[in-house]
């Protein structure tokens, strides 16, 4: 028993380390993660994020207190979502929402979050554990989840379905250096009378499906210029 269970726990380790090898390998040669790292690390630098309350995320917080942009440090918990954003649901609620009607988990009280779990793996931090390395495990461990966003020139991270995180990648061309984008179905199913949500603008995006092909799908957008 002893040595099956030996043999067990050396596999794992074995197959970890080619995980991240093959991670590591993948990232070197993946011009659009390793510019997405690139310019968010420049995001990080104009504004910094901290830890989160339960010091298991990172946090990057709107300019006016109305959405947050968080992490894990962690992709192993599978309790809990590994990137998700948050935000103040009583626009929403003075626009119609009736927060009954959301989707379970989506509403806590004041705020509303949306979020996902990444593919989960193998971290592989080397020196200290920064909101940059802790995003680039993300990068490195599920790629799928980070794009880039041509119309808009962004990259962005998926938090659930069509709704993201997005950055500028020259915050020194771009006029809106962050946004955080809803996909409003769920909202105006729920009431929510769209031209009505204050702080959040209402209107077509430029976007493409998984084959390349473009189109124009109606998003809430709250962006930012930081410069």
């Amino acid at each position: 028993m002893v040595e099956k269970t030996a043999k067990i726990l050396s596999l794992f380790v074995i197959l970890t380390v080619l995980t991240v090898k093959n991670a590591d390998a993948a990232f070197n040669t993946d011009v659009v993660g390793r510019s997405a790292v690139t310019s968010f690390a420049a995001l990080l630098e104009a504004l910094p994020a901290v830890p989160g309350a339960d010091e298991g995320v990172w946090v990057l917080a709107a300019p006016d207190g109305g959405a947050r942009f968080a992490w894990r440090r962690d992709v192993s918990d599978a309790r809990v979502w590994d990137v998700f954003i948050r935000f103040d649901a009583r626009p929403f609620v003075k626009a119609g929402l009736d927060l009954s009607k959301l989707p379970d988990g989506v509403a806590f009280g004041d705020e509303i979050v949306l979020g996902s779990r990444l593919s989960p793996g193998p971290l592989s931090y080397e020196g200290e554990v920064t909101p940059l390395a802790s995003f680039e495990q993300i990068v490195r461990l599920d790629r799928a989840s980070v794009g880039y966003h041509a119309a808009l020139d962004h990259y962005g991270v998926t938090v659930s379905e069509g709704s993201l995180f997005e950055w500028a990648k020259d915050m020194g061309t771009n006029d809106k250096d962050m946004v955080f984008v809803l996909n409003p179905k769920i909202f105006i199913d729920a009431g929510v009378d769209p031209a009505k949500v204050e702080g959040w603008a209402f209107a077509p995006v430029p976007v493409e499906d998984d084959r390349g092909r473009k189109f124009e799908a109606d998003k809430f957008l709250k962006p930012f210029d930081l410069k």
